[in-house]
């Protein structure tokens, strides 16, 4: 009988404690979904259908660069940064779109191509025409800069998050960019790598009406601070440099991301934060999202 009651107090005390009294230890929490890596699977994120097929030129295609997005801002929802999807509520942008003081970020599009018109068609040679899906506006939910960004480019920091009002319903023309990871990311100086946005076509000119797709070369870290040096411009640690080799970046189109194929799988590894001006021959400066990692896992909720 003593047996049986002994029993029925540890059962309870088992219950109450989680199962961890046997060696003296507290329960282990739930993990919060900071804990989580909330990121997209890497089983479906930078994947895109273009990829598939032979391309008939070297221009943008309609399904390609998916998870590139227009940040808007005011009651207009004028086109002024551009950012990247990586999951179904964030938006990885820069800090300074975020806390720029210019006027409020209203929304979000995802899947725009051109933005004369809401639903977009081209044709193709091989297969006849393709239309994608019309483009949506995401309200804001919450925007996360990050804290240590003081608005000086030359500090680093210059990353931030935006979480949108409602998921997103992943598609063949809206889907997340996979973020890089310690073992993905080996550069070299002089890697081909490639760049979108929704900017301006050049100082002074309109913005883009299609989607822009840009190569761009890496630039030594040592060799970009020396061509800064030049202007006066100090480029930190935490930054990756990049020249532009056919189009170029311009205003609206910070918060873009740097990208890289792996094997026909894109990895976002760096997001545009600073250039001086348009097409002066000076490489542009990227926030290295690798150094960040950590920091984005942590702000990203459920």
């Amino acid at each position: 009988m003593i047996d049986a009651y002994l029993g029925f107090l540890l059962f309870v005390l088992l219950k109450i404690s989680g199962g961890a009294i046997i060696d003296g230890t507290k329960p282990l929490a739930p993990k919060s979904d900071a804990a989580l890596d909330l990121l997209a699977s890497r089983k479906y994120c930078g994947y895109q259908h273009v990829d598939d097929y032979n391309r008939e030129n070297d221009n943008i295609s309609i399904d390609e660069f998916p998870w590139i997005a227009q940040l808007l801002y005011g009651q207009d929802k004028k086109v002024l940064c551009t950012g990247s999807l990586i999951n179904k509520r964030y938006v990885l942008v820069t800090a300074h779109c975020l806390v720029s003081g210019r006027t409020p970020l209203t929304g979000v599009r995802l899947g725009d191509f051109n933005v004369t018109s809401d639903k977009d068609c081209i044709k193709h040679r091989d297969f006849g025409e393709e239309c994608s899906d019309p483009a949506e506006v995401f309200e804001i939910e919450e925007t996360i800069p990050h804290p240590e960004f003081n608005g000086s480019y030359d500090n680093g920091n210059d990353i931030g998050l935006v979480r949108l009002s409602r998921d997103v319903q992943y598609s063949e023309y809206v889907r997340p960019i996979c973020l890089p990871n310690q073992e993905s990311v080996e550069l070299r100086d002089d890697e081909e790598l490639a760049v979108s946005g929704w900017g301006t076509l050049g100082d002074f000119k309109n913005l883009t009406e299609i989607k822009k797709k840009i190569s761009v070369k890496l630039v030594a870290l040592d060799e970009c601070q020396e061509k800064f040096k030049t202007v006066r411009v100090t480029v930190g640690p935490n930054v990756l440099c990049a020249l532009e080799r056919n189009f170029v970046t311009c205003r609206g189109d910070s918060g873009g991301p740097l990208m890289r194929s792996v094997k026909n799988q894109w990895e976002a590894i760096g997001v545009l934060s600073f250039g001086l001006r348009c097409d002066r021959g000076y490489p542009a400066l990227y926030t290295d999202i690798l150094k960040y990692i950590n920091w984005i896992k942590e702000n990203l909720r459920k």
